[in-house]
């Protein structure tokens, strides 16, 4: 996509993303499909840009909640979540790693 590229209603196409301050769809839809997990994992967020961030509170009492990035956000020890101090990748294969043990 580039600048001046326009849809066929003529506005300027922009990138799949939700800009600060705009509304994010599908919340109500992510909330959702969130109370019902019981693994949720998050990968590389500070947890501090709302409402995106808030959908971790929707995960059930019971579900284990992951959280992996390696600058672990103070927010996090909050919010029970087992921390994963670890780039995506290497998180992933020691979340595997502890799932598969289960």
């Amino acid at each position: 996509m580039q600048l001046g590229d326009k849809c066929e209603h003529g506005s300027q196409l922009r990138p799949n993303i939700v800009w600060f301050h705009e509304e994010v769809p599908l919340i109500p839809v992510a909330a959702k499909i969130i109370s019902k997990t019981d693994i949720l994992i998050v990968i590389g967020t500070s947890l501090a840009v709302y409402p995106a961030a808030g959908l971790v509170d929707y995960a059930p009492h019971y579900s284990t909640k992951f959280l992996i990035d390696p600058k672990i956000p103070q927010e996090a020890t909050l919010r029970n979540f087992k921390l994963i101090n670890k780039t995506a990748s290497e998180g992933m294969k020691e979340v595997f790693a502890l799932i598969s043990e289960q």
